[in-house]
């Protein structure tokens, strides 16, 4: 009889187990995708490819400029959470969603810092920091999260979301 309770128990353990990660599974999955940006004040636009090896590549581009960023994310109950990688390269570093007058006008220096203190800059190549940057999906939409760091008056003119674009190989 022991044993037979003690089968049942480990069995029913093992199930909740199993459960639980295909619940996580589920989520994840849905976030690894191609995501497209969404509509803008100017022309501009991104993509940001979320890999199913737990790294993504972003890359936007508006009128003469363009930015990339390339980083790892983890998922958190419903919540995908990126962080970026520091670039190689002497680049101007923009915080994503932070481009606000919150931030300074283009060309001031507390808007755009470098990546390494003194380096020489050859490009005006921008590098977009993910920094605990979040995003939740609803109504098949990646929604930005608003955070201290990008918690602007004028975020809503630059929409920060995606949408599906052409999804990922898994």
């Amino acid at each position: 009889m022991k044993r037979i309770i003690s089968i049942l128990i480990l069995s029913s353990f093992l199930s909740f187990i199993a459960c639980k990660n295909s619940t996580e599974n589920e989520i994840r999955n849905k976030y690894i995708a191609e995501w497209k940006s969404t509509k803008k004040p100017i022309p501009y636009t991104a993509t940001l490819k979320i890999n199913n090896d737990n790294t993504y590549d972003f890359f936007s581009g508006a009128c003469m400029s363009r930015s990339n960023s390339k980083g790892k994310w983890r998922i958190e109950n419903d919540t995908i959470i990126l962080n970026s990688f520091k670039p190689k390269n002497c680049c101007f570093l923009i915080v994503f969603g932070g481009n606000c007058e919150k931030y300074g006008k283009i060309g001031e220096n507390h808007m755009f810092k470098k990546s390494f203190k003194d380096c020489d800059l050859k490009t005006e190549d921008l590098y977009d920091v993910f920094e605990n940057t979040k995003f939740y999906i609803k109504n098949e939409k990646l929604v930005f999260k608003k955070s201290k760091v990008n918690d602007c008056q004028d975020l809503e003119e630059w929409n920060n979301d995606f949408v599906l674009g052409k999804t990922s190989m898994k």
